[in-house]
């Protein structure tokens, strides 16, 4: 009798944890009340395919830097995914992109070559660093609604390319996500 009990306990753990993780499409995800896969994939889609037609008619050479992108909504939303994902597609199609994140180190490696103590032929030349001509940037707003017993949220995902010589705005995009779910709110 135990043995058949500790046979049942062990089936019904691993049928529970075979069970527990399905991965999926993020693309084709339904989407729910919280920010997530769908809200992601078609901000990054969407910008990529607006800002990548925009870049290709342009003139010269972009060194486009990514700024913030700011959350103002009460969700927690990491915005660096949509950042990253938005850069790496572009990066695959041949725009450029400034990383200031090291660029203290990349000094540092610069004055020490000058120093004498690393090989010239391997040290690091000073006057290749490259500024950014752009600045890419923007925000996530939401307006909230409880009319009844729905709850009702508009999310605003805009961003922003700005020439940093001229100050002029060259490229803005927005999308929208509109959801609207039963709630057991008592009080609004």
């Amino acid at each position: 009798m135990k043995r058949f009990s500790v046979f049942i306990l062990l089936a019904a753990v691993t049928a529970a944890g075979c069970a527990g993780t399905q991965y999926r499409d993020a693309a084709e995800d339904k989407g729910s009340m919280e920010w997530g896969a769908k809200e992601i994939k078609a901000t990054v889609n969407k910008m990529v395919d607006s800002l990548y037609r925009h870049l290709k008619d342009s003139e010269g050479t972009a060194f486009i830097e990514v700024k913030k992108i700011r959350n103002r909504t009460g969700e927690h939303i990491d915005t660096k995914i949509i950042s990253d994902e938005i850069v790496t597609q572009l990066i695959q199609k041949r725009f450029r992109f400034i990383d200031r994140s090291y660029t203290d180190e990349a000094v540092k490696e610069m004055e020490k070559g000058m120093t004498g103590l690393i090989d010239p032929e391997s040290a690091v030349p000073t006057g290749g660093l490259v500024s950014p001509n752009y600045y890419l940037y923007g925000e996530i707003r939401e307006n909230m609604q409880y009319p009844g017993r729905t709850q009702k949220q508009y999310i605003v995902v805009t961003l922003t390319l700005s020439n940093l010589k001229t100050g002029v705005i060259e490229w803005q995009d927005q999308q929208s996500f509109y959801k609207v779910s039963a709630t057991t709110r008592i009080s609004h």
